[in-house]
């Protein structure tokens, strides 16, 4: 999620002055919220005097702000679990359909046929466009660029999903399981 702009304006002297855990519960809770636990006021252009405020208010409420952090960093794991599950969720749905004997050879190579003709062509698309002569009319260049740039993303899943690292995304899952109480 994009923080928005004048958001961003108040965590830059925050960041920039190693008020991490502030900074945290800024993006956690709200502005107007640590504002009100704290009482202290955010504004992106503070004085030298105001960040010394703000660094005892951080001190003084340490422990509050560990808590936030520690909540949003287990929503993060969360968020990543469910990420590691939906990918091993599919991956095993193919592996179920490719070695069962009752699915159609249909059913067991779409996948495969299409994610190596996605790959291929967007390859050819590549090579097309970079070793064509011819220059690229003005009023079609963002269109190109736009679509080089989805078919990029789309072959980068396709290859993450065949080639990933699948030892990378074990180990991150069980560290998962283990930073979270053993579920």
């Amino acid at each position: 999620m994009p923080i928005p702009v004048a958001l961003a304006a108040i965590l830059k002297p925050l960041l920039g002055n190693g008020l991490n855990l502030l900074s945290n519960a800024v993006v956690a809770k709200g502005k107007d919220w640590v504002e009100k636990k704290l009482g202290v006021e955010l504004k992106p252009d503070m004085t030298a005097a105001e960040i010394i405020q703000l660094k005892q208010a951080e001190m003084e409420h340490e422990e509050e702000l560990m808590r936030i952090k520690l909540e949003t960093n287990k929503l993060d794991l969360q968020e990543l679990d469910m990420m590691f599950k939906d990918t091993s969720d599919a991956r095993d749905r193919e592996a179920t359909i490719a070695t069962s004997k009752e699915a159609p050879l249909l059913n067991k190579i779409v996948t495969p046929v299409l994610a190596l003709a996605i790959t291929v062509l967007t390859f050819i698309l590549f090579s097309i466009v970079m070793f064509d002569e011819s220059p690229v009319e003005p009023t079609r260049k963002d269109i190109l660029i736009y679509i080089l740039g989805a078919l990029t993303a789309i072959v980068t899943q396709v290859i993450a999903y065949y080639f990933g690292s699948s030892t990378g995304s074990k180990e991150k899952s069980e560290e998962i399981r283990r930073m979270m109480g053993g579920k």
